[in-house]
């Protein structure tokens, strides 16, 4: 009897740690080997360095531009006349008229809304998408996100990881889905771009409507 009940425990703790392994171990692992970009479709277009430094110039103009209006990603108080655009990355298409751009901010921690202490900077990260009209490039936010950082390296490596290995959702048809990394040579094809076109056309609609009938718009009380 007390064999039995040995064997039975055995089996109990073998079934339990299989089911374990494969609900939360085997799945999860199986999840982050297929975001990442497989092998042939990593994109290795290199342009000349020539290139690359003008377009990084005319960015951060760009970049500084949005500062200013508070627009898109830098809509927050926290950025101001003094805040640093560090462009992490720059990705291309086969053609050179379409970008990703990987930038990181830095402010000093004054400007948080709970400073971190005995630390001089904070960093924030996001991505943004181009589409280069003859010498210039349009902008659109794409996201993701990371904030509050205190070490550069940590969100650089942070923002490069959500965009170039697990960009990718499990929903590959929603509105908010995305189907491949930013690294994939079928990015530059997906949806994204039409998702993006979509998006400045409901603004110039907006700002259309505001500016011929601002009755409906609602301001809340100052």
């Amino acid at each position: 009897m007390k064999k039995a009940k040995i064997i039975f425990a055995v089996i109990f703790l073998v079934l339990g740690l299989t089911f374990f392994y494969f609900t939360f171990v085997y799945g999860s692992l199986e999840f982050r080997k297929n975001t990442d970009t497989p092998d042939k479709f990593l994109n290795h277009a290199i342009i000349r360095q020539e290139d690359y430094n003008k377009d990084k110039s005319n960015l951060l103009v760009q970049f500084k531009n949005l500062i200013v209006e508070h627009s898109d990603f830098f809509k927050s108080s926290e950025y101001f006349e003094g805040t640093e655009i560090i462009i992490d990355t720059i990705v291309y298409n086969s053609k050179y008229d379409k970008l990703a751009i990987l930038i990181i901010t830095k402010n000093p921690t004054s400007r948080q809304l709970i400073p971190t202490r005995n630390e001089a900077w904070y960093y924030n990260a996001t991505s943004y998408l181009g589409v280069r009209l003859n010498d210039s490039i349009s902008l659109s936010w794409l996201g993701k996100n990371f904030t509050n950082s205190t070490d550069i390296a940590e969100i650089s490596h942070d923002i490069r990881e959500a965009c170039f290995r697990t960009f990718v959702t499990t929903d590959t048809i929603g509105e908010h889905a995305h189907k491949y990394n930013l690294n994939d040579t079928r990015f530059w094809t997906s949806n994204e771009w039409a998702k993006i076109e979509k998006k400045k056309l409901e603004m110039i609609e907006f700002e259309e409507m505001k500016r011929k009938h601002p009755e409906n718009l609602y301001e809340p009380p100052k």
